[in-house]
């Protein structure tokens, strides 16, 4: 029982090494979009082989080239082991560049490079907030879909002459102490 423990958490760390990588033309190897590795941190995490899934619970903190923070956070992968969806829960924040996502609720689906939020999602860039029932992030064109709830309706707040100190993050400030912020 301990040697099956032991050889899922092992799948799971390969799992989650993020393997693939792009070249540079005549150059080094560098990671791109879905092909960087995928880091998550939490207090418990529990791989299940046989439905290539990894489930992490507690203060989850997961990097690609954004940081998502939330309570937990699902991993399923495909059977060559690449990650192919990610779904975050409870208390969801999303930091990427200058912009802060939050929602109850966050799927993203790693080989279109989308993000979709839902439960009471929203972006922040600065002083603008965009509201809506469900929001959909394309991380590799860095736009999104805002759909409004039943009514059809969307919130937007654009501030005029904005001064936004607060949307450039601190040197040497960790991922962990991004997430611990308020929603």
């Amino acid at each position: 029982m301990k040697k099956k423990m032991v050889l899922t958490a092992l799948l799971a760390l390969l799992v989650l090494s993020g393997h693939s990588f792009a070249r540079e033309a005549n150059g080094p190897m560098v990671a791109t979009g879905a092909r960087m590795p995928v880091s998550v941190t939490s207090d418990k995490m529990e791989a299940i082989s046989n439905e290539n899934l990894v489930i992490f619970r507690g203060n989850v903190v997961a990097t690609e080239d954004f940081t998502l923070c939330s309570d937990e956070l699902q991993i399923r992968y495909s059977e060559t082991h690449d990650v192919k969806e990610i779904e975050a829960s409870g208390n969801v924040r999303i930091f990427k560049d200058d912009k802060t996502s939050t929602s109850d609720k966050a799927v993203y689906d790693r080989v279109e490079r989308k993000i979709i939020l839902t439960g009471r999602p929203q972006v922040k860039q600065c002083t603008d907030t965009i509201k809506g029932d469900r929001i959909t992030v394309f991380l590799d064109e860095d736009n999104a879909i805002i759909e409004g709830d039943k009514g059809g309706r969307v919130k937007a707040v654009i501030m005029p002459e904005k001064k936004c100190p607060e949307a450039v993050r601190e040197k040497g400030t960790s991922e962990e102490a991004r997430c611990k912020g308020p929603r």
